[in-house]
């Protein structure tokens, strides 16, 4: 069986759509974690396991605002958050720059 067939085997079942989901969105947040590309990674796997473009669209876009939480959690817990949000447009366009990355990458789903 192809690549593609798979992959529309897999959206077909519920079940291992979440599953795959759930495992995209962990493997990007790793990834995002290690280095800046992961943003790409992550985006372009929650993309792929969407079951329709605007679906895979809408993934990207929720795993870029997830990557940002999460970078924002850190900043918190390292009692750095206040400060970060303080340089202003510095703090805009870092939220800008993972959620288009991510959006961006799950345009792959019009591949498959």
């Amino acid at each position: 069986m192809s690549l593609t067939g798979r992959v529309r085997e897999l959206r077909a079942d519920e079940r291992s759509r979440w599953a795959t989901m759930v495992v995209a969105i962990l493997v990007g947040l790793v990834a995002a974690a290690l280095h800046w590309t992961g943003l790409f990674l992550g985006g372009a796997l929650v993309g792929l396991a969407a079951v329709t473009r605007r679906r895979a669209l809408l993934a990207g876009l929720g795993f870029g605002v997830l990557v940002w939480v999460v970078f924002l959690a850190t900043l918190l817990a390292s009692g750095d958050l206040w400060q970060y949000l303080a340089m202003g447009e510095i703090a805009v366009v870092s939220l800008a720059i993972p959620v288009a990355t991510a959006t961006f990458a799950a345009l792959v789903r019009w591949l498959l």
